[in-house]
């Protein structure tokens, strides 16, 4: 049925020479089946380039070398807005790496002329004729024109999202890893593409429908690259990190149902490699295993002993259920187990050790939250009928008791799981790493809150104060406080996801001031924090509060975003609020 193709069968017994791949980059090959140098790097090993005497290239090779295929002679590819259409800026016919810099980087991005730090990546034209017959990089896209937004990541995102090390990003660059291995060019092509769409600052909205066009287009060939047949029988943390970054990008666009299906693939591929298990690392080269615990930590903070972070807050956000596994104080476990609070005070790089701090903060942050209650933020608990097993008053205050100690622990630099290990406190940290902690920790406060009022657990006069529905106000005014010492710059570093957060407390006083028979727009109660259970002077109104807490949504990222006007009505809704009360602080 089948017709049998006449191929050549390569050697490929150990010891007879080094592997394709090592042949390859030009590194030293202890020629096993495989050899170590793959297997470190996950990659496949294979012996199945067969070895030419020496002498000039037979000329039908030299006509397969130099000719492009029929199909990109009938039908050229469009290329991609990185390349340039001008022929003068064409040396030997291949783009010149210094003009590759692309349109629309954001303003007080580095440019690709100022690359000191970078490690020069080799051009296509430098490419061994071995190698040009396997690349699967995708010739439309120059990848010179991707160093820009991989320095927007190192600069901007990665203090709070540190998954990769900058050195072996340019180290495999270098290697040109991305021409042979599809799924580390997939994972750096997403990774451009989140970088392009992620850090929407005000004076970049204007650039923002051409970045978000150049992502798109980069995240279609980052698909085409991963896509077998058989993806996801032998995955990787490239394969991982692609499927986190497509998320992101979807997540900012506002496509969540696409993006929880990313977000739940990458979830599904970490615990197919057993990344959540301390005895998988044991194998594993100190490079490789510094790549597994930064997706570990920055996918499995929030939660459990693998269950990622951002799908945590996702299906907090969007009330999808997730799957996961293992004990809410796993995570610490795991991490002692390896040692890694010492390694991260004596990290080689302060950036990324400050990354990684944060993260442990925001893991006790998140671990205060019970996995039983996740059920009932999705509404898939029996309180509907009645009564609800999961959640009551005794969970409900341990939950909150929970945070103030989390609140504690980032304040003094230490954390309940090891408090004999000294940390960095809060204030030490970035600022912008400093506004994901503070941000999270009062969203979560609101979160159980509303938990507690869908629950019927609130009152107006009940003897603890975080069981009163004027406990939203205070969550509010504190939040709104924290907001205007904040840089704008610094809030609008996360994207929509921490507009959303402020949204949601806004619409926490909301429902409070609906629900309570005490509660009015001019009411003015006594200030009290939340978090540290102390009472001070009295604070503002609930219009200001509300009328604060407004403002802080329209400026950021200059308004252009559905939650204005999403809250606009919300308040609009509210008997009595006209907005005509100016807010008595802005963002700096």
């Amino acid at each position: 049925m089948f017709s049998t193709l006449n191929i050549a069968v390569a050697p490929s017994t150990a010891g007879e020479r080094a592997c394709d791949l090592c042949r390859q980059k030009k590194v030293r090959c202890d020629m096993g089946n495989p050899c170590k140098s793959c297997t470190s790097r996950n990659l496949v090993c294979t012996f199945d380039t067969i070895l030419k005497k020496r002498g000039p290239i037979s000329p039908s090779t030299t006509s397969y070398l130099q000719s492009p295929d029929d199909n990109a002679a009938t039908n050229p590819v469009p290329s991609l807005v990185f390349i340039h259409e001008d022929p003068s800026l064409y040396v030997n016919g291949e783009l010149d790496a210094i003009e590759c810099t692309p349109p629309s980087l954001p303003i007080g991005s580095p440019s690709s002329n100022d690359s000191s730090n970078l490690v020069t990546v080799k051009r296509e034209r430098d490419l061994s004729p071995v190698a040009e017959a396997i690349d699967v990089w995708p010739r439309k896209i120059g990848q010179d024109s991707l160093l820009p937004w991989l320095d927007v990541y190192f600069q901007e995102l990665h203090p709070t999202v540190p998954v990769l090390s900058r050195t072996m990003i340019h180290q495999e660059m270098h290697l040109q890893t991305h021409h042979h291995d599809p799924q580390f060019g997939a994972m750096l092509l997403a990774l451009c593409a989140f970088a392009m769409t992620q850090p929407v600052q005000s004076h970049e909205e204007v650039s923002t429908p051409s970045r978000s066009v150049q992502a798109r287009m980069l995240l279609e060939e980052s698909l085409n690259m991963r896509m077998t047949v058989d993806f996801g029988e032998s995955p990787t943390v490239y394969m991982v990190l692609t499927s986190f970054f497509i998320f992101a990008f979807l997540f900012g666009s506002g496509q969540h149902r696409a993006a929880n299906h990313r977000l739940r693939e990458a979830v599904d591929l970490a615990l197919s490699m057993d990344m959540d298990k301390p005895q998988a690392y044991d194998s594993l080269d100190p490079e490789t295993r510094d790549q597994w615990l930064r997706t570990y930590l920055h996918m499995g903070r929030f939660y459990q002993q693998f269950t990622d972070s951002l799908h945590r807050t996702f299906a907090l956000q969007k009330r999808y259920t997730i799957k996961s596994r293992g004990s809410p104080t796993a995570n610490a476990c795991f991490i002692r187990a390896f040692g890694s609070f010492t390694s991260y005070s004596a990290h080689r790089d302060k950036t990324d050790s400050m990354g990684m701090i944060s993260l442990l903060y925001l893991m006790e942050a998140y671990n205060a939250i019970d996995e039983s209650v996740v059920g009932c933020w999705a509404g898939y608990c029996k309180y509907s009928y009645g009564h609800c097993e999961d959640f009551d008053r005794r969970l409900a205050l341990r939950m909150f008791r929970a945070q103030e100690r989390a609140r504690e622990d980032w304040l003094a630099g230490s954390i309940s799981s090891e408090p004999s290990t000294p940390l960095p406190s809060v204030h030490q940290l970035l600022e912008s790493q400093q506004v994901d902690i503070v941000v999270t920790h009062f969203w979560l406060l609101n979160k159980i809150w509303e938990l507690r009022m869908s629950h019927g657990l609130l009152r107006d006069d009940s003897e603890h104060r975080e069981l009163r529905l004027d406990f939203a106000y205070h969550v509010a005014y504190k939040f709104g406080t924290s907001c205007h010492a904040m840089n704008l710059h610094a809030l609008e570093f996360h994207g929509v996801g921490i507009v959303e957060k402020i949204v949601d407390i806004t619409m926490g006083l909301i429902k409070a001031l609906n629900s309570s028979t005490q509660l009015s727009l001019e009411s003015s109660l006594t200030d009290y924090d939340p978090l540290t259970d102390k009472t001070t002077v009295p604070g503002p109104s609930v219009r200001l509060v509300l009328g604060n807490l407004h403002q802080i949504v329209q400026n950021l990222r200059g308004g252009s975003h559905d939650y204005v006007s999403r809250l606009t009505m919300a308040l609009e809704a509210v008997p009595g609020y006209n907005g005509a009360a100016e807010p008595h602080h802005s963002v700096a």
